[in-house]
C-alpha cells in the first residue's frame, strides 16, 4: 500500500515519454523471456511479488494506515544521510537543460522502485540464497558479500554497456557507497523503506537542481 501510489504515478507519467529507468527495462527484458509483455508488466510484477511475500508470511490482510503514513516520513528521514553523502562526493551531474519537473519526479520515483527491486530485493536475495542455502557458507560473510556485490552492480549499471553515463570515478564511488547504505536499509527495514528512501533522495535532488 505504501508503494502502490508511487508505482501508479510513475507508470502514468512516464508512459507519456520515451525515457525509462534502466532497471525498469532490465526487469521488462527478463519478463520478455516468458513471452510478450506490455510496459505495464514490471509495475504489475512488483505488486505480485509483494502480494506473494505477504501470502508466504501468513500474516493477516489488514492495512495499518498509520504505519503506511509513517513510512513516507521514514523515507524522507532515511534519505538525509544520502544527501549528506552527496555533499561529500557530489555527482557533478546538473541537467543540461531545465527539467520538466513532473516527469523528472516520476523518473526519480521509478528509479527508487525498480533499482531497489533489481539490486536489493532480487540480487541480495539471490546471493544470500546461493551462499547460505546452496554453498552452506556462514551467514555473516555472505551478507557482507551480498551488500558489496549489489552495491558495485548498482553503481556499474549507470555506465556502459547498460547505462549511458560516461564513467567518472567520483560518480561510481558515490553510487557504491549509496548502494551499500540502501542495502543496509533493505536488510534491516525491507524493500518498501529502501525504495522509499531511494525515491525520496532522488526527488529531493532533482527538486534542488530545478531551483538552482
Amino acid at each position: 500500500m505504501f508503494l502502490l501510489p508511487l508505482i501508479i504515478f510513475y507508470e502514468v507519467v512516464s508512459g507519456a515519454r520515451q525515457g525509462r529507468v534502466i532497471a525498469f527495462d532490465l526487469l521488462r527484458q527478463f519478463l520478455l523471456m516468458f513471452g510478450h509483455v506490455g510496459l505495464w508488466a514490471p509495475g504489475l510484477a512488483v505488486i505480485l511479488i509483494l502480494l506473494a511475500t505477504h501470502v508466504a508470511s501468513g500474516e493477516r490482510w489488514v492495512v495499518h494506515w498509520r504505519e503506511v503514513g509513517f513510512m513516507y516520513l521514514e523515507a524522507v528521514v532515511l534519505a538525509a544521510p544520502l544527501l549528506v553523502l552527496y555533499l561529500v562526493i557530489p555527482l557533478a551531474a546538473s541537467p543540461s537543460q531545465p527539467p520538466i519537473l513532473l516527469s523528472e519526479i516520476a523518473m526519480s520515483i521509478g528509479a527508487g522502485i525498480y533499482e531497489e527491486l533489481v539490486f536489493r530485493l532480487a540480487l541480495i536475495t539471490l546471493i544470500v540464497l546461493v551462499g547460505t542455502d546452496i554453498l552452506r557458507l556462514r551467514p555473516g560473510p555472505v551478507a557482507a558479500a551480498a551488500i558489496l556485490l549489489s552495491s558495485l552492480a548498482f553503481a556499474a549499471h549507470h555506465h556502459p554497456p547498460m547505462g549511458a553515463e560516461p564513467f567518472l570515478f567520483s560518480r561510481f564511488l558515490f553510487r557504491t557507497f549509496a548502494g551499500a547504505y540502501l542495502a543496509v536499509v533493505f536488510w534491516y527495514r525491507g524493500y518498501g523503506p529502501a525504495a522509499g528512501c531511494h525515491a525520496a533522495y532522488n526527488v529531493a535532488l532533482i527538486t534542488w537542481h530545478s531551483l538552482e
